[in-house]
């Protein structure tokens, strides 16, 4: 911990120069496949690595790697430069890496550029020890972590596969099970003919599946502000949370609820589902528009365990099931709205599909797998995750044992990886949400953990 400690101010900048670039995925320009920000990010984490020495390889701007030791086989960490959109509502400025109280903020904070600083100087630390590796430490960076991962599967098309690999990118202690992660795309098609009256106009919420939506709205026509007042007085719910717009000769509702991540949307409040709570109680002129209300509003409702909708679930590890319907957009022909679904280690995506087309009028909603990622599960016993949990407790002294999630890391993309770090238990989870920090003394001691985890498995005199 001292040797980290001694680098405690380089750290601390290092952070804060990857979190001021806002590397979201955009549309490919030129060379750069994720947009020119991911870039930005990705040279920038090499830049830094390069001044301190190591050897680094950038696969097509995809993906590149930090390297230092010897051997056949590879150790690789494996961190990520992108983040999910802003978002609104923050104290400090997302893109600023401002520090208060302790805490860097800013979006990618603790996902993952915090974590992938902390990674970097674990590595310096055993560099500067002049620890003799018997093993490669690689310091792998990919660029769309967020939105499918494309990019380390593109890199290790390119490179060796890792032999073991940890990804500082969830929680302590080491996580040795992770749940599936299935995005779904709901439509339902509204074509009929015209009506008098009530009109969906435009619906939309969200900024990614893997998000908790803290911002959804509606555009009505038909109908003017003092009738919709009159009707709204008669539906449930917290008036505080919506605002009533008047956009020329229409009406905008808009909802606020609290973002938090996809794989926790007991922790956020989903304006999505929130608003069409609403919506389903007000008397829409189109037929087809009233019963995709009411098929929401009953089969989806506020739930994030998906019970209404026929795919709750539970296995023995213990996972259970989460829903969170992330982006919704859509008119007065058509509505299309993506769900992101954890399910258990132990089910697959197609036996959550078949549950919920089982409880679906298939007439009237359409269901699409967009994507699937399978479970990742590593026994508890495993002597890689038993070096793992020996390098956290000697700094930490904390005795629990390894444990699983819903969340989703590059560790399930390799042959043996695991999640392991950066957030300690007991502290709040704030990736995807507005004033996402990390802490800096968590950071400095993540670093001296990582270090300490690199000796235990590729050290020479611990591999012998």
């Amino acid at each position: 911990m001292k040797t980290a400690e001694s680098l405690r101010k380089d750290i601390i900048l290092s952070t804060q120069e990857l979190v001021r670039i806002p590397s979201v995925e955009a549309e490919a320009v030129g060379e750069y496949p994720y947009g020119e920000n991911v870039y930005q990010a990705l040279a920038k984490a090499l830049e830094i690595s390069e001044a301190m020495g190591f050897e680094t390889k950038n696969i097509d701007n995809q993906a590149a790697h930090i390297e230092m030791g010897e051997g056949e086989e590879i150790l690789a960490l494996l961190c990520h430069v992108d983040v999910v959109p802003e978002g609104s509502n923050w104290t400090y400025p997302p893109y600023a890496a401002e520090v208060h109280d302790n805490k860097i903020f800013g979006r990618g904070t603790i996902d993952d550029k915090g974590p992938a600083a902390a990674a970097l100087y674990a590595m310096k630390i055993v560099k500067d020890l002049n620890i003799e590796l018997n093993k490669r430490v690689r310091l792998i960076l990919g660029t769309n972590e967020e939105s499918g991962m494309a990019s380390l599967v593109y890199y290790f098309k390119k490179e060796k596969m890792p032999e073991l690999a940890f990804s500082p990118d969830a929680t302590f202690p080491a996580i040795h099970a992770e749940k599936g992660i299935l995005d779904l795309k709901f439509s339902a098609d509204f074509k009929e003919e015209n009506k008098e009256g009530l009109k969906l106009e435009k619906i939309k919420g969200g900024n990614a599946a893997n998000m908790v939506p803290d911002y959804a709205e509606a555009v009505l026509s038909g109908i003017n502000k003092a009738e919709l007042e009159k009707l709204l007085e008669q539906i449930d719910y917290e008036a505080a949370d919506l605002n009533l717009e008047e956009v020329g000769n229409k009406l905008k509702l808009v909802y606020t609820g609290i973002s938090a991540h996809g794989s926790m949307p007991e922790e956020g409040k989903n304006a999505i589902s929130y608003l069409i709570k609403i919506l389903a109680e007000l008397p829409f002129a189109k037929t087809k528009v009233r019963e995709f209300f009411d098929f929401y509003s009953k089969k989806i409702g506020t739930e994030y365990d998906g019970a209404s909708i026929g795919c709750k679930d539970q296995d023995d590890v213990p996972t259970a099931l989460t829903f969170n319907t992330g982006v919704i957009k859509g008119d007065q022909n058509k509505v299309e709205f993506i769900v992101n679904i954890r399910y258990p280690v132990k089910s697959n995506a197609e036996k959550v599909t078949a549950d919920i087309r089982n409880n679906l009028n298939q007439q009237l909603i359409k269901v699409e797998i967009l994507k699937d990622a399978e479970p990742l599960y590593v026994a508890k016993d495993d002597p890689f995750i038993q070096k793992l949990m020996a390098a956290y407790q000697e700094f930490t002294g904390d005795k629990s044992d390894p444990i699983a999630i819903g969340g989703g890391t590059y560790a399930r993309l390799v042959d043996k990886g695991v999640a392991f770090g950066p957030l300690f238990p007991g502290q709040p989870e704030l990736a995807h949400q507005k004033d996402e920090y990390i802490e800096i003394d968590d950071l400095v001691k993540s670093a001296a953990i990582y270090a300490k985890a690199i000796i235990d498995i590729a050290g020479v005199k611990n591999n012998e």
